[in-house]
């Protein structure tokens, strides 16, 4: 099978009424980024970023993969299927999507505000101080912020340069380092970029299909037929 590499954003989650930060009306109009996504705001206010990331728990227990999810977890029937997610939701996995790799963390796990390799799947969605790892400190929100590496972007980097195939589905590729991931993918293969409001300019040659995320990846699967070995 050919390897199809998937790197997805928070446009596909917005269709299940995920909200984004960047949309108009997302949450960016309602918190300073450096608030609530920011290394900084943990040590100056660890109580609100728990609520803030609690919240974001809820709401997305609350919703359910679109088509768009269930549609990327059916190609696994013909491609090597692996997708490298910036979202922190877990709609792919719930879609049925057997690769996953999060780049900027999960919503679902909690880890040592010490240690970061000691992780922990949450059984409650509410996070509060006082819950504490095995060795006495914190949990924080198993998430990447500001100012903080991403510790799984040299796998993602490693999965992109082994790709038959690559697609882009529901970001801005204004994020970096995650945006930098389309330069790795070998020359040569076919790129597809799935999303309503392309950016202008684009590093290198691709296939846009100008469409949210549900529609868009049928129109993809149209498109991969003759691809599939």
């Amino acid at each position: 099978m050919k390897r199809l590499v998937i790197l997805s954003g928070a446009g596909i989650s917005a269709e299940s009424g995920i909200r984004t930060f960047r949309d108009m009306n997302g949450l960016w109009e309602e918190y300073d980024v450096m608030e609530v996504a920011s290394i900084e705001a943990w040590h100056k206010n660890p109580e609100l970023l728990l609520r803030f990331y609690n919240d974001r728990r809820k709401q997305m227990i609350s919703s359910q993969p679109n088509r768009g999810h269930l549609l990327l977890a059916g190609l696994e029937k013909t491609f090597n299927v692996q997708i490298i997610t910036q979202n922190v939701d877990d709609l792919h996995e719930r879609a049925g999507s057997s690769h996953v790799l999060h780049l900027h963390g999960e919503l679902t796990k909690a880890r040592s505000s010490k240690d970061p390799d000691l992780i922990y799947v949450l059984d409650d969605p509410e996070m509060k101080i006082g819950d504490k790892c095995e060795k006495g400190s914190q949990l924080r929100p198993h998430i990447v912020w500001f100012g903080e590496a991403v510790p799984e972007m040299d796998k993602a980097i490693e999965l992109t340069q082994t790709a038959d195939i690559l697609c882009v589905i529901g970001t801005s590729l204004n994020v970096y380092p995650a945006a930098g991931l389309i330069n790795y993918a070998p020359k040569n293969i076919p790129v597809f970029l799935i999303d309503p409001n392309p950016p202008a300019h684009l590093p290198r040659k691709v296939r846009v299909i100008p469409e949210k995320a549900s529609l868009g990846v049928a129109i993809l699967l149209e498109k991969l037929k003759d691809a599939a070995e």
